[in-house]
Parts: C-alpha cells; sequence; structure tokens
C-alpha cells in the first residue's frame, strides 16, 4: 500500500491553517487597487503615488511589488479594467497561483461576500494531491467568520484526494475504510451492506461487482434528526472501470480511478451539509464496485433482475454506473425522501455535450431547476440543465427484459442515461441527477491536474436556500 485512505480531519486541519497569520515576522501586505482609481481614501497616498506611475500599463491580476525603504513586502494587486471586473473568487484563483510564497493579509477593506470569494478561490489553489506543506498563508479579519469557509474548503480537498488516489490503493475496500472515519467524524451512523445481503437485495449492484476480487457493498449514512426534512445524496462509487468485457481502449480506460468521482462529490456535499449543522434528515448512499473482468464478471446479453423488480438487459458492460446506481435509487427511494440527489461519472455523451467544466443535471421539476439555474450563476460553480426528453424511452426498449441499459445508436447518450435512472424514481419524488467529470485535464487556476469537485458548492447553496420549503 502507497497511499492511506483520506481522513477529513486532516483537510480541516489543513483548511484551516491557510489562514494562519504569521508568527515570527509581519505579513506582506496586499493593496487591491481598481483600474484608474486615483480617489479611493482608504490607500495610502504613497500606494496612490505608486499606482499613477504604471497606471497606463494597468493589466488586470498583476501583481506589482514595491521596495519601499523599512517597509515589509508589499505588493499592489490590479483589478477593475476588463478580466477581473472585481474582487472575485477568478482574481481568488490567480493570484493564489501566482503571489510569492509567504504569508500575506489584505490592506483593504472589502465586503464579506467579494472577500469571501476571493478566499475561497485563494485556498482552492493550495491543493496538491498528497501535499501536506502550505506554502501560501493569507490572514483572515478578526471579524471574519472563516469556518463556512474552511467547511467548503476541505470537503472539496477531501473529495479531490479520495479521487486522485491510485485505485491500486482505493478500492471499494479502502472507500469503505474512508467513509466510516469520515461518519466517526461526524458522529453519523452507518450501515455497509455486503455479501450475501448484496446478491438478494441489491441485484444490479452485484452484477456489475460481481468479476472483481473486492466485493460489491453499499455504504450508507445516517445523520441527523428524524423530524427534519429527509435528504437523500447518493453517490456513483465505481473505483475503477475497466468497462468490464466491454473493455475500454487504453486511451479511455486511463485515469478510470476518477469513475467514483460522484462518491466522492457526494462525500464533499455531506460534509458541508453537516459542518453547517443544516436542519436536515441527511441520509449518503454509495454503492461502492470495480467493474473488472473475471470468470463472474456480466456478459453482453445477460438479463439480471433489479431491486425494483424491472428486468434489465446488459446491451453494454461498460454501461454499468446506472446499473449501481438504479438499485441505489429505488432503495433510497422507498424511504420517501423530500429530495433525493445523484452524482455520478456517467457518461461521456454529456463531456461531448459541455466539455469537462460542465457537468449536466436533469430534473422534472421546474421550481428546482430555476433555483439552481440561478444559483450555480452566482456561486461560479456552474451546472447546466438537459431535458429528460421522455421520446427517448423507446430508444431503451429490448427483446428479452424490460429494458435495455444503453440505447441502441450514439446519439444522447446522457439523455437517455437519465432516462433509464427516473425508470426507479417515483414520477412524483424530487430528484437531481447530475452527470459529472469530476476531473481536470490540465492544470489552471484553482483546479490542479486530476480530480476535480464541480457542482457541489452549487447544490450546497440550493439545499440551504430550498430546505425551508421541504
Amino acid at each position: 500500500m502507497v497511499y492511506s485512505e483520506p481522513n477529513i480531519k486532516t483537510y480541516v486541519n489543513f483548511s484551516d491553517k491557510i489562514f494562519n497569520k504569521a508568527k515570527n515576522k509581519s505579513s506582506g501586505l496586499i493593496y487591491f487597487v481598481k483600474y484608474k482609481d486615483f480617489n479611493n481614501i482608504q490607500l495610502p497616498k504613497e500606494i496612490h503615488k505608486s499606482y499613477r506611475i504604471l497606471s497606463d500599463k494597468h493589466q488586470d491580476g498583476k501583481i506589482v511589488y514595491l521596495n519601499r525603504k523599512n517597509k515589509g513586502t508589499e505588493c499592489l494587486i490590479l483589478y477593475g479594467k476588463d478580466k477581473y471586473k472585481t474582487i472575485s473568487l477568478e482574481l481568488g484563483f490567480f493570484v493564489g497561483l501566482k503571489i510569492e510564497n509567504g504569508f500575506w493579509k489584505i490592506f483593504n477593506k472589502i465586503s464579506n461576500s467579494k472577500l469571501s470569494d476571493f478566499l475561497l478561490g485563494w485556498a482552492l489553489e493550495q491543493y496538491k494531491f498528497n501535499q501536506s506543506k502550505i506554502y501560501k498563508y493569507i490572514e483572515v479579519p478578526y471579524n471574519f467568520n472563516k469556518q463556512v469557509l474552511v467547511s467548503k474548503i476541505s470537503a472539496i480537498f477531501y473529495g479531490r484526494e479520495l479521487i486522485n488516489i491510485p485505485s491500486s490503493d482505493m478500492g471499494p475496500e479502502a472507500l469503505e475504510k474512508s467513509f466510516l472515519s469520515f461518519s466517526k467524524y461526524h458522529n453519523a451512523n452507518t450501515n455497509v451492506i455486503k455479501d450475501k445481503l448484496i446478491e438478494t437485495s441489491f441485484p444490479l449492484i452485484y452484477a456489475v461487482g460481481k468479476g472483481s476480487i473486492e466485493r460489491p457493498r453499499l455504504l450508507e449514512l445516517n445523520w441527523g434528526k428524524s423530524n427534519d426534512p429527509l435528504i437523500i445524496l447518493i453517490g456513483k462509487g465505481v473505483c475503477f472501470d475497466t468497462g468490464g468485457l466491454d473493455l475500454k481502449p487504453s486511451q479511455y480506460m486511463r485515469n478510470m480511478k476518477k469513475d467514483m468521482g460522484g462518491a466522492a462529490s457526494i462525500l464533499s456535499l455531506a460534509h458541508m451539509i453537516i459542518s453547517a449543522k443544516l436542519k436536515v434528515n441527511l441520509k449518503v448512499l454509495i454503492p461502492a464496485v470495480n467493474n473488472d473482468i473475471g470468470p463472474l464478471s456480466m456478459r453482453p446479453g445477460d438479463v439480471y433482475n433489479s431491486r425494483s423488480g424491472i428486468t434489465v438487459e446488459i446491451g453494454n458492460t461498460d454501461a454499468e454506473g446506472r446499473l449501481i446506481l438504479a438499485d441505489t435509487l429505488y432503495y433510497a427511494d422507498s424511504f420517501r425522501p423530500k429530495i433525493m440527489i445523484d452524482f455520478a461519472t456517467l457518461t461521456g455523451a454529456a463531456r461531448v455535450a459541455l466539455g469537462p467544466d460542465l457537468p449536466a443535471y436533469f430534473t422534472q421539476h421546474e421550481d428546482i431547476a430555476l433555483i439552481i439555474n440561478k444559483i450555480s450563476s452566482i456561486e461560479k460553480d456552474p451546472l447546466w440543465r438537459l431535458p429528460l426528453y421522455s421520446p427517448y424511452n423507446s430508444w431503451l426498449d429490448s427483446d428479452v427484459a424490460d429494458i435495455n441499459n444503453i440505447s441502441p445508436g450514439s446519439f444522447a447518450g446522457s439523455i437517455t442515461a437519465a432516462l433509464f435512472l427516473a425508470k426507479f424514481v417515483k414520477p412524483t419524488t424530487k430528484w437531481i441527477h447530475i452527470d459529472t467529470y469530476a476531473w481536470s485535464d490540465k492544470n489552471k487556476p484553482g483546479h490542479s491536474k486530476g480530480g476535480n469537485i464541480l457542482g457541489v458548492r452549487s447544490i450546497y447553496r440550493f439545499l440551504r436556500n430550498y430546505i425551508n420549503n421541504l
């Protein structure tokens, strides 16, 4: 074993330290200077004087280091012209990447919302896989509550780490261990369903995972008061996806350790909810499997029962995520949740349609969609709605079962996958399905190459606003 399973406490402590003050020396000073703003009475005259010299060459995001005699480390951060119109999350990403290592604090007095966005961007830039050292610290004002930020940042770091650990050390067993330590940290109750009970009661989860040495399982967490609104979060936990007997080409298999990105996203979301002590009765469900090749692997053309009683033909063994979600969604729906949300790295079709940075989401409920669309824009954590277009249901017809797990053609793959899932959810249940990439293919400000947690901040804010309607 090279990597141990992540512990949420590690990332809470790590995130908190980003905001430490310098102990033995003064922190460097950051002055935010807006384009051609020579009348900001907050800024010292000497800073205005320094800016006037370079104002004609103003570039948003530029960091200008000052060398004033008998002064400590100081810099101007320029904004307000074109690229960074205001102090924002994106500016925080950029400055957190480009500024010199060390301890810093902000001179300007800025609104809590803008400060929060900037600090979040700065902090998210500090994550690198398997790294425990912080190089860039930023002090927060004494009257600023950093705990909300710390819960968001630690949630995202924890989720990224879960995705980034190679599948040799992050299979179903390791995911279960991390899940249990997460639950213990939050004083939540747990139930792990596996072995004979999975085989008999969750036949589609069993069908996907039975070809692997590590046995399939369903991880369940319960937190909160029973008289509060029941919210159920479901995360696809395929710890590695070979494609099964419909084997993936090597270039598509290379990063399939990320196929449990839905599980990682859901645990990130659960951490935010529990840390904020939202008044909800929370249930988290993660079907955890490896889609491996072995003597017991499911085969194309096989037919399996589901927990719901719907029989499913396996048109393609690489469409396995929807199978484990189908059993889990039907199980979750039996508890009559007020709202049910799943995250899954489900289809390449969603990436073809929307690219890597924009998760698709599906819901039948217009009130939900209106709120999510507004919030995801404000939160700078975008989600894009795709339709559950019912005429495509016929594309899932089977000659030997009630339903096929894939459609015969290459069109509308993310929609037909969502329609497949919808067959295991009551039409009246308020349900959101999110098809995410959970990965960044390259390093960019705020998103190091590797595992990525997308849409979770927006869904957290949606839930925080929506629970009063439940």
